[in-house]
């Protein structure tokens, strides 16, 4: 990617982000890093446009928030209909970007800037000011996972196999392009539009540089969804895909396969052979699934060291397979959907969030109840 370098600025053309060093007093000051070049000594601006969030955007309505935001609608002064994620810079509950060193915090925005894929929220552009980083990116006008399915209730099975693929296609990506998530979870995939159709994958707030060689990194994510070696402190870019597995056993048989809110326990279940063998697929609706759907998930809860790539779960023969194998396991489906409801709680891990990302602190942890149970049917 090239980088067009003049006594005033420096950036990574098509990439957007930019290096300025223009004096605006309000926002933070970051080290220019250009291309080669030797670090400049002035103070620099990290920026797009060498403009404040302010000056090319209309802030909008209250979306959402959680532990570390808000998220709002927004419009760019062109017309297109945005949101922005607004995080704190300091205190306890930060966002994790402005903690980094800033050649870390460079090169992680500018991947997630670069990061192009259909089932992947688009982001657009950051800002820092001197109390809050602001995160612009594409809006999705139909609900998360989670939420998607406690409305609709009972899922086909087809439709499980087609989010399933989505997931593992974004995933996929991510890894591809140099980072892991960290943070898979239904509450984290969002459909594009009201439809449904197109599922992206958002929140890339744990998101991390990482590749194929396990190193020390924090103890984060979400309790449930959270894969064994995490809580080792030493793990690759597979952990995305552990978590992805915790959804699809999700989806299928409307119960998540480990349940408590005691992390102690349930590093205890992830090691229990019993537990992690067949009796994981216990339950009426995982004896009526496809044989291939037990060995997709076997793949993606296995060991770190044999588990399925995303790439390679993506065509995974469950997911390939046609519709006379999805009418009939949609069949059984239907005619158990109405026995041994579970009721589904969502259990938040916080991000941990120590100057070092080697820490394997753990946060606190709140457990919340979600509503209905989620079935799969025809």
């Amino acid at each position: 990617m090239g980088c067009e370098v003049t006594h005033k600025e420096c950036s990574w053309g098509t990439a957007g982000l930019r290096i300025c060093a223009r004096g605006v007093s309000s926002l933070p000051c970051l080290p220019a890093i250009c291309c080669g070049e030797r670090k400049q000594e002035q103070s620099q601006l990290l920026e797009l446009e060498g403009a404040s969030f302010e000056a090319l955007f209309t802030l909008g309505e209250l979306i959402g928030h959680g532990t570390f935001g808000k998220v709002y609608g927004c419009q760019a002064y062109g017309g297109t209909d945005l949101c922005v994620k607004i995080v704190g810079v300091s205190g306890r509950h930060a966002a994790r970007a402005a903690k980094l060193p800033n050649d870390e915090k460079l090169e992680l925005l500018r991947l997630l800037r670069t990061l192009h894929h259909p089932n992947i929220v688009r982001y657009h552009q950051f800002f820092q000011s001197a109390d809050a980083m602001y995160i612009v990116m594409s809006r999705c006008l139909g609900p998360d996972l989670m939420d998607h399915m406690e409305a609709v209730g009972e899922l086909k099975m087809q439709a499980v196999k087609d989010i399933s693929r989505m997931m593992l296609l974004a995933i996929d990506a991510v890894h591809r392009h140099g980072l892991m998530h960290r943070d898979i979870k239904p509450e984290n995939f969002r459909f594009k539009d009201s439809d449904a159709a197109v599922l992206q994958l958002l929140d890339f707030g744990g998101a991390k540089v990482a590749g194929d060689v396990p190193k020390a990194h924090t103890v984060t994510g979400t309790l449930l969804y959270v894969a064994p070696e995490v809580f080792d402190g030493v793990y690759t870019k597979s952990c995305d895909v552990w978590s992805c597995g915790i959804v699809v056993f999700l989806l299928v048989s409307g119960h998540l396969p480990f349940q408590t809110s005691d992390v102690t326990i349930l590093r205890s279940m992830h090691r229990d052979p019993v537990l992690t063998g067949e009796c994981l697929f216990r339950g009426e609706r995982w004896r009526q699934a496809p044989a291939t759907a037990r060995g997709l998930v076997r793949g993606l809860l296995s060991e770190a060291a044999t588990r399925l790539t995303a790439a390679a779960a993506s065509e995974h023969p469950w997911l390939e397979s046609g519709d006379a194998e999805a009418e009939e396991s949609d069949e059984s489906c239907v005619a158990s959907s109405g026995s041994g409801s579970h009721e589904l709680k969502r259990t938040y891990f916080a991000w941990n969030l120590a100057e070092s990302d080697a820490s394997e602190t753990c946060s606190d942890f709140q457990l919340e109840e979600v509503g209905k149970p989620i079935v799969a049917k025809a």
